[in-house]
């Protein structure tokens, strides 16, 4: 054999092992453009790659690697911001999509070589139509009398459709494809999660669901946020199952393959402790991760909330560092937590254009008399980093402790007390003794009522 030949089939045969995974686009109406592959991840849009289409409008994008797993991905046209179409990409499919007109969309576009896209679309245009057909026969029931023969036979269409639409559930729930389980998120929150407020069996139904979310596959659905969301109304102050979500976070997070999945998902329920100040949940979560020790690195707001498990109840708040200016230079003082001079300290960490933390100022000014007439002193941290802003934000305040670095967010205080957004309030005793992390005045307000009693 010419050996030429041989260096030729062996460069072929390296390039092929090397990319098997390829995505074909053939979209006539855009010659010499480029089109955007941009794979959804969570809550975040990852670009792919970018396809240079020829004067044909033809082109590919081989992967270098493959896709560690399927999900949902985005083609666009670069400056055609009304072009966007959402399709499967499997590791184990090299698709070709093809779309002769100028808006790309299900109905006119085809995707070759695609499983995943053809159950994709045949499971979604079934199901749309039998729930189409049986919403209309249940708004037709509400016309006839029981004793009307006409009905009797609607019962039994819907019978049937209940029959065809369930055969077509049970092919989704058993399939192995990501079609399939884009198809069970889509309909949890279309069906089983769409009343969830409305009682306490519809929040254990969700609550039961958020248990066994597979995250890894809903990581690439674009669904991440929508089915979190709505599952958290399960875990309310009012619900039964307050101050579970922390545990049932981490039985999740147990189950969970992917290491980015893993740390989103932290990432995500940290987020919302903060919002509904489940602090607790945030203890029980940060404890896991801690033992865990499957994040060799924490970076960036998930390091803070690890740094701020070591200032939970009963630990020992960090002194404060005061910058001030004299003159001409800056001076440094140190507040120490355990000689505050008070029975109590709050204190409060905040910036001054945060409309959560002006509500959360006005309510502490509000309360004022009721706060210091139980021996606690107000000390505030401002997160600004301008000093106008600063002295015209807190010239209203009634305490006088008061302070700035003008290091914003990144302050040795803020630092210190690994304060992940604003407001942030801690309750300390006179030795400096962390009582409370206090997330709201009510719950400051509650914790003065109980003192009392």
């Amino acid at each position: 054999m010419n050996i030429k030949l041989v260096l030729s089939l062996l460069l072929f045969v390296r390039s092929f092992s090397v990319s098997s995974q390829v995505l074909s686009v053939a979209l006539s109406q855009y010659p010499n453009k480029q089109a955007l592959i941009i794979a959804v991840h969570g809550i975040r849009k990852d670009t792919l790659g970018t396809i240079l289409l020829d004067e044909n409008g033809k082109g590919s994008l081989a992967f270098k690697s493959k896709q560690l797993q399927a999900g949902l991905v985005n083609l666009s046209i670069k400056d055609k911001a009304y072009l966007s179409f959402d399709f499967v990409l499997s590791p184990i499919e090299s698709p070709t999509l093809i779309c002769d007109m100028e808006f790309v969309y299900a109905q006119n576009t085809k995707i070759l070589n695609s499983p995943e896209n053809d159950c994709l679309n045949r499971w979604f245009d079934k199901v749309v139509q039998c729930k189409q057909k049986i919403g209309i026969i249940q708004e037709l029931n509400k016309l006839y009398q029981p004793e009307d023969l006409f009905l009797e036979k609607l019962v039994n269409e819907k019978q049937i459709l209940d029959n065809q639409l369930q055969k077509i559930l049970d092919t989704i729930n058993q399939s192995s494809l990501f079609a399939g389980k884009y198809m069970q998120f889509k309909m949890a929150l279309e069906d089983k999660l769409a009343n969830v407020l409305e009682s306490s069996e519809q929040q254990a139904v969700a609550k039961k669901y958020f248990t066994q979310i597979d995250f890894d596959a809903l990581y690439g659905s674009s669904m991440w946020y929508a089915l979190i969301n709505t599952c958290i109304e399960a875990y309310g102050k009012e619900g039964s199952y307050y101050e579970t979500f922390g545990s049932d976070v981490v039985s999740n997070l147990k189950r969970i393959k992917n290491e980015q999945v893993y740390e989103d998902l932290i990432e995500a329920a940290i987020s919302v402790t903060e919002q509904f100040a489940w602090n607790r949940d945030q203890e029980t979560i940060v404890d896991f991760i801690i033992k865990d020790n499957r994040i060799k690195n924490p970076q960036g707001k998930l390091l803070k909330v690890i740094k701020s498990y070591n200032l939970s109840q009963g630990k020992k708040a960090p002194d404060l560092l005061i910058t001030q200016r004299m003159g001409t230079k800056n001076k440094t003082i140190v507040l120490k937590t355990n000689q505050l001079n008070e029975k109590y300290s709050l204190l409060l960490f905040y910036q001054s254009d945060c409309g959560y933390c002006e509500t959360t100022i006005e309510a502490l000014k509000n309360n004022y008399k009721t706060i210091i007439d139980n021996a606690i002193k107000i000390i505030s941290i401002a997160g600004d980093t301008d000093q106008e802003t600063f002295i015209k934000s807190s010239s209203e305040f009634p305490w006088s402790a008061k302070y700035c670095d003008l290091e914003g967010m990144y302050g040795v205080n803020f630092n210190n007390y690994s304060v992940i957004g604003t407001p942030t309030m801690y309750l300390l005793d006179s030795k400096g003794i962390i009582i409370e992390k206090i997330a709201t005045v009510d719950q400051l307000l509650a914790w003065i009522k109980n003192k009392s009693l």
